[in-house]
């Protein structure tokens, strides 16, 4: 008589291991396109082998008169092992043959909790560890939650880092990128390591390694032809990436929009222990005085942005053009009020910089009064896109608002804690943008 395993219809399903907001749906997408894989949205199918093993352990140990606790690790018998991959391979098999493909794929983001047991449960299994740059996660992550954070694996971190959000997405990923890298050090033949940010710039030499590394045809344009191709879509996913029709590389860097001053000390430095451990640039004080779209890989030497074409290069200067009047526009006495209000920010000079959608760059430089000492104070700076500056020029938006959605940020060497600063105060008077004034002590002159 055969058993399960014997009648198995994929000895070798793959597993991806990652974090949310990492990828994971394109990563999904490029296995489904190949004809050997069948790759559905998250199943959940490795929580579902845990709490069957659970009950298996629970049932073989009940009178052991052994205490034993959920956390505790499971070693499956030989009987558990076979039942519990029965299961899955009954289901699988079943997806297998409507699909007409050979082999499945998971991506469900528990599996970084189980893939010891899952190891277990399949031997020849493979593992696709997928990783992408902490601060790019947070972004990420808070985008795709504006009303709070929930879903993505998040909640249990919400509630370890009340108020933080950077914090709390960053623990959620230091928490499951440790126990990845774990899991890959430990079982290095059966583990394939792929960067984010490697996949959406060279997606075809990406996935040309990992064809190698499951054993199967290389698909030469699988990154085109995925979007051409059918993929089921009732399940969690990205859902950003219905809507794309071409692998792009736009969403690396934008995690310098992140404030790294809100990640508190011990997270930060486990966070960069880890970040340089994967080839990326850490977390360091001056994380948000990088220009956007900074490549976060420490190991890739990027040429920079394309030329910048007519429509940005048009939307830049009118932007640029615009806050230079409004800076020429000030009246000396209303300079004088401006450096008697913000007596801190004197001799600071801010750099107010205009960039585009494609990394480009260009800024105008304003230095508030002179210091009482000798040395100046430092540069500040404040970032927003064209579209942003205008907006706020405009008057349709303000500095907090665009700043609190992600589209500008200030980096104060001074103050780095603070979205709202004297520096952005003082800015926003020069810029004939402030509104309300602020009640404070001030020294009159004689």
């Amino acid at each position: 008589m055969q058993t399960p395993e014997m009648n198995s219809p994929c000895d070798s399903p793959v597993f991806i291991l990652t974090t949310s907001r990492s990828g994971s749906t394109l990563l999904r997408f490029l296995l489904d396109s190949h004809p050997d894989f069948a790759c559905p949205p998250e199943t959940g199918i490795s929580t579902a082998c845990a709490q069957l093993a659970r009950s298996w352990d629970a049932l073989d140990n009940a009178d052991s008169g052994e205490r034993r606790l959920p956390t505790d690790s499971i070693d499956l018998s030989p009987r558990s092992r076979q039942a519990i991959r029965a299961a899955v391979d009954d289901a699988f098999g079943e997806y297998l043959r409507r699909r007409g493909k050979d082999r499945w794929c998971d991506k469900s983001l528990d599996t970084y909790q189980f893939a010891e047991l899952i190891s277990q449960i399949y031997p020849e299994a493979r593992f696709i560890v997928l990783t992408r740059h902490c601060m790019d996660v947070v972004a990420s992550g808070v985008e795709a939650c504006p009303w709070g954070l929930h879903r993505f694996g998040f909640d249990p971190f919400v509630a370890q880092y009340p108020g933080n959000s950077v914090a709390a997405v960053a623990g959620y990923w230091l928490s499951c990128t440790q126990a990845n890298l774990a899991f890959a050090e430990k079982h290095p033949q059966s583990c394939h390591h792929v960067r984010y940010e490697d996949l959406v710039t060279a997606p075809e030499q990406v996935m040309s390694a990992v064809f190698d590394f499951l054993g199967v045809d290389q698909v030469p344009g699988i990154t085109e032809a995925c979007f051409r191709t059918p993929h089921e879509a009732d399940g969690p996913g990205d859902e950003k990436i219905w809507f794309t029709g071409e692998v792009h590389d736009d969403s690396i860097g934008r995690g310098t929009v992140v404030p790294g001053a809100a990640l508190p000390p011990p997270l930060r430095m486990q966070v960069n222990e880890i970040l340089v451990k994967l080839r990326y640039h850490p977390v360091d004080d001056n994380w948000n005085a990088v220009a956007s779209r900074t490549d976060p890989r420490a190991d890739q030497s990027v040429p920079g942005p394309p030329e910048a074409d007519g429509d940005d290069c048009a939307a830049m200067e009118a932007a640029l053009r615009a806050i230079g009047d409004r800076m020429e526009s000030r009246h000396p006495d209303e300079l004088d009020a401006i450096a008697l209000q913000w007596p801190s920010v004197a001799g600071t000079t801010v750099a107010i910089v205009v960039e585009s959608g494609g990394g480009h760059r260009d800024e105008l430089r304003w230095q508030f009064g002179q210091p009482e000492a000798e040395q100046p104070q430092g540069t500040a700076m404040l970032a927003g896109t064209a579209a942003s500056w205008m907006s706020v020029l405009e008057g349709q938006s303000n500095l907090i608002s665009e700043m609190t959605a992600g589209h500008m940020r200030c980096f104060n060497p001074r103050d780095p804690h603070r979205i709202r600063s004297d520096e952005v105060h003082a800015v926003a008077a020069l810029l004939g943008l402030a509104r309300i004034p602020v009640a404070r002590r001030i020294a009159r002159l004689t």
